[in-house]
């Protein structure tokens, strides 16, 4: 993820990757003069570790990019460029660390197609993961032994200049080594680990383990849209949604993960009264390229683009934008805005999301009335 700082209002905050390219989906782009409020919220972490792995981005050789040790529930989340001259696999590989067999135990995954344009693979992955429900698989591990956590991934090449990525949330009741490596296209991935070294992080730093993998924000009361007129809740601007802490397992150094990148944030946000409530998402920081689950009501769950109908948007939201989150914000025709859907109310109301890869932050997560008179039209 290459890495853009963005100044919202005097605050320093990460991005990741290119801005290039064209607007995308702006919906209520003449909505002038409306007051967006911090919605309440309760927030916990829950769940098992996250095994992030994005340093080096760029990787010139080969190598192990990040390995720890797991037991119960995990996600590894992995993001990589190979800048070296030559392809190669880039892999996820399981080892049992106990003397009986293990059984990994994968629930949800993707693994998109690599590419030069890293908005798609970035979008493609969010795409990709919230699409359910999804087969669960089981990869058996003999005593000692390892396997690559998708076949694909030693079957399938990246070629130089091509981004890779993946995210797996899995579960195991023994004790087995994740290992995220960069091996040649001549080598098995397997094997390559017994005499891999593990390659030392780039400035960013962006790999480690992080405790809690799911971030739970739930409403502290039902949103009304024709009462409450519109609110929010900010994603990943370091100050009001906190970024992860936790320790790089290959030589015990603290990190922070900066985004909060492989994290499942889970937004419950229930509503009441007649009218429709319009989710949407708005990027602060630069252009962004995702997707979400929506879960409305007890059966009824979808996966929605942001944007929709376009590969990215937010390239054309100004870097002095006005916008503190956790303040009163005012919507201008300067925030770009990509519509979720809306929806009836429903007791309970949820959408699930991820930072994408390529992406970048902070982001608004907002409820609105879905009445353009309600709305300034």
């Amino acid at each position: 993820m290459v890495r853009l700082l963005a100044v919202v209002v005097g605050l320093l905050m990460t991005a990741c990757c290119l801005c290039v390219g064209e607007a995308g989906e702006a919906a209520l782009r003449h909505s002038v003069g409306q007051v967006m409020k911090p919605w309440p919220v309760e927030v916990h972490d829950e769940g098992g570790v996250l095994l992030f792995s994005d340093s080096p981005e760029y990787v010139k050789d080969h190598g192990i990019l990040y390995s720890d040790v797991v037991k119960g529930q995990a996600r590894v989340f992995y993001y990589h460029v190979n800048v070296s001259p030559r392809p190669g696999k880039l892999a996820v590989v399981l080892e049992n660390l106990e003397s009986k067999p293990a059984h990994v135990t994968i629930s949800r995954s993707a693994l998109p197609e690599p590419s030069e344009n890293y908005f798609q693979v970035g979008k493609d992955t969010e795409t990709i993961y919230m699409r359910m429900p999804q087969q669960e698989r089981v990869v058996y591990l003999a005593p000692g032994g390892r396997k690559v956590m998708d076949p694909l991934m030693a079957a399938e090449w990246l070629l130089p200049q091509k981004l890779g990525a993946g995210m797996y949330d899995f579960n195991t009741q023994e004790k087995v080594r994740v290992s995220v490596v960069f091996c040649p296209s001549n080598v098995e991935p397997e094997d390559f680990v017994d005499t891999a070294r593990v390659l030392p992080r780039d400035k960013e730093a962006l790999r480690g383990t992080f405790k809690g993998m799911n971030r739970i924000i739930k409403a502290k009361k039902r949103y009304e849209p024709g009462k409450d007129g519109l609110a929010y809740i900010p994603i990943g601007d370091g100050r009001v949604d906190t970024f992860k802490h936790g320790v790089d397992a290959t030589d015990g150094a603290a990190v922070v993960n900066y985004g909060n990148y492989g994290v499942l944030y889970r937004f419950e946000v229930p509503t009441k009264g007649k009218g429709q409530t319009r989710m949407m998402l708005s990027p602060l920081g630069g252009s962004y390229a995702g997707a979400v689950r929506v879960e409305s009501g007890k059966r009824e769950e979808s996966m929605v683009h942001t944007p929709m109908g376009t590969m990215f948007f937010g390239d054309q939201t100004p870097g002095d934008l006005v916008a503190v989150p956790g303040t009163n914000i005012l919507l201008t025709p300067d925030f770009e805005l990509a519509t979720i859907g809306s929806y009836r109310s429903y007791k309970k109301m949820a959408v699930e999301y991820s930072p994408p890869g390529a992406s970048n932050l902070p982001a608004l997560f907002i409820l609105a009335p879905n009445s353009p008179r309600a709305l300034g039209y």
